[in-house]
C-alpha cells in the first residue's frame, strides 16, 4: 500500500521522529506509534527524518524500512519486529556465555589483554534477528528516493566518548559548531550500526564498526554520552518533531524519608539507567519550549538572532512538538515486576530460564527499583503487550489534550520543570 495523498502539511516541511532509548521498553514506543502514525498520515505529515538512539535505533531502522507503505502497514510491521525481540531471539543464555565470561575475566585479570571482557550478556542473537526483521533494501531504496531524507542513528565511540550519528541520507549532513562533541557521518546503515547503538555498556558488548572507514571503531549505546536528544533532529531541519521516549515526562517527587532507606547493587544501576537514559529527554524537551517562548517574543526574537548568526549559529526558530511517554516513571517498572513474578518468578520458571532469576538476585531482589531494571531486559510478549497498552494510552492523553497533536509552550499537565 502506498501513503495518503490528503497531505494538509506544506510539501516542504520536515518532520522528525526522535525514538530514544529503552531496551525492552521499547514495546512502550511501539504502542504509542500505533496512535500517533495515522495521526501523523491524516495531516500529510509523515516523517522524513528519523532519529533513533539504542533500542530506538532498532525501530527508526524499521520504519525507515517501511516508509512507503502507509502508517496502518508501519504499525503491523513494527509489531511483526517486537514480536521477535523475546529473549532467545535478543541475548545468549547466561549459563553459555559464562564461561566465555569467566575466561575472558580472568584473562583480563592476567593482563593477558588479546582476550577481552565487553559485556556480560552476549547478543549475537540480535544481530541475526536484525538481519532477518528489517527489510534493509527497502531501507536504502526509501532514502535514495527521497521518501526518508535521513535516518540516524546514535553510538558512543567508546575510548573518545565521541557521540557518533551514522546518518543514511542523499543529501548533505550538519556539521556541528566547534566545541560540540557530536559528528554527522554518511553512512550506508546496517546491523553493525544498531547494535553499536544498542549496546549498554558492561551488560551487551561493544561493538566494533568498520564502515565508514574514517570513524571506524569500538562504540556503545548511544544513549551514554548523549545530552540533547532533539539536537539531532534539529540539526538536520527539522520544522516539527515528535519524540517518544520511555522515561518519566516527570521528575521524582520529593520523598526525604525514602531517600533514608537502604540501597544495593541495583538501586545504584536503576540511578545510574534512569540519569544516562530518561533525564536528558526531559530537560531537552524543557529547553525546546524554553527556545520557542524567545522565538516568539519578535523583538527578543531579532536581537538574539543577530547575536546568534554573528557567530556563524542558526538563528532560533520556532519548533512545534509533540512528546510522549510515561507520566509516571514508575508505570513500566510496575508492570515488568507483576510479569516477573508471574512468568519467571516460580522454581519451574526458573528451572527453565534461570537468567532473569539470576540477575534479579545478584542486583538485590528486595530493592524497591528492581522493575526498573527488569523493564530494560524484559524480553517477554506479555510485558511487551502491556508496554504497548500504556503506549497507547499516554499517545491517546497527549491527542486529548492536544487535538490538533502539536505544542509548542511547557509540557504544563504533562510535565514539570526540575
Amino acid at each position: 500500500m502506498t501513503p495518503s495523498s490528503t497531505a494538509t502539511g506544506p510539501d516542504d516541511e520536515r518532520v522528525a521522529l526522535v525514538l530514544d532509548a529503552g531496551g525492552a521498553r521499547s514495546a512502550y514506543q511501539v504502542g504509542a506509534l500505533e496512535v500517533l502514525l495515522p495521526e501523523l498520515e491524516a495531516q500529510g505529515r509523515r516523517p522524513t527524518v528519523l532519529v533513533g538512539t539504542s533500542a530506538g535505533s532498532l525501530l527508526s531502522a524499521a520504519l525507515t524500512s517501511t516508509a512507503h507503505l502507509d502508517a496502518g502497514e508501519q504499525s503491523t510491521r513494527l509489531l511483526e519486529v517486537l514480536g521477535r525481540a523475546t529473549k532467545r531471539n535478543v541475548i545468549r543464555p547466561l549459563w553459555r556465555q559464562a564461561p566465555v565470561v569467566a575466561a575472558r575475566y580472568a584473562s583480563e585479570t592476567l593482563g593477558l589483554t588479546g582476550f577481552r571482557l565487553r559485556g556480560f550478556f552476549g547478543t549475537q542473537p540480535l544481530a541475526a534477528t536484525l538481519g532477518s526483521a528489517i527489510d534493509w533494501d527497502a531501507l536504502h531504496r526509501n532514502v535514495a528516493d527521497g521518501t526518508v531524507r535521513a535516518s540516524a542513528v546514535c553510538a558512543t565511540a567508546v575510548r573518545t566518548g565521541r557521540v557518533t550519528m551514522f546518518t543514511e541520507s542523499a543529501g548533505d549532513l550538519p556539521a556541528p559548531s566547534p566545541g560540540q562533541h557530536r559528528r554527522y557521518v554518511h553512512t550506508r546503515l546496517g546491523v553493525p550500526h544498531l547494535m553499536a547503538s544498542s549496546a549498554i555498556p558492561a551488560l551487551f558488548p561493544s561493538v566494533r564498526v568498520d564502515e565508514p572507514a574514517e570513524v571506524a571503531g569500538w562504540y556503545v549505546d548511544g544513549a551514554t554520552r548523549r545530552r540533547v536528544p532533539l539536537a539531532p533532529a534539529l540539526e538536520l531541519g527539522a520544522d516539527r518533531v515528535v519524540v517518544v521516549g520511555t522515561g518519566s515526562l516527570r521528575p521524582a517527587e520529593a520523598d526525604p524519608e525514602k531517600d533514608q532507606e537502604e540501597v544495593d547493587l541495583g538501586d545504584g544501576g536503576a540511578t545510574l539507567l534512569g540519569a544516562v537514559m530518561d533525564d536528558p529527554l526531559r530537560h531537552d524537551l524543557r529547553r525546546l519550549a524554553e527556545t520557542n517562548e524567545l522565538a516568539a517574543d519578535a523583538g527578543l526574537a531579532e536581537h538574539l538572532s543577530r547575536h546568534r548568526t554573528g557567530r556563524g549559529q542558526a538563528a532560533y526558530r520556532t519548533v512545534p512538538y509533540a512528546a510522549v511517554a510515561p507520566l509516571s516513571g514508575e508505570d513500566l517498572s510496575r508492570v515488568a515486576m507483576e510479569v516477573y513474578r508471574a512468568n519467571h518468578g516460580t522454581l519451574r520458571r526458573t528451572l527453565g530460564d534461570p537468567d532473569l532469576q539470576m540477575m534479579h538476585r545478584m542486583l538485590g531482589s528486595d530493592s524497591p527499583l528492581q522493575g526498573e531494571l527488569l523493564s530494560y531486559l524484559l524480553f517477554d510478549p506479555d510485558f511487551f503487550d502491556a508496554a504497548s497498552d500504556l503506549g497507547r494510552r499516554d499517545a491517546r492523553s497527549w491527542l486529548a489534550a492536544e487535538p490538533g497533536l502539536w505544542r509548542t509552550g511547557p509540557l504544563g499537565a504533562f510535565g514539570t520543570d526540575d
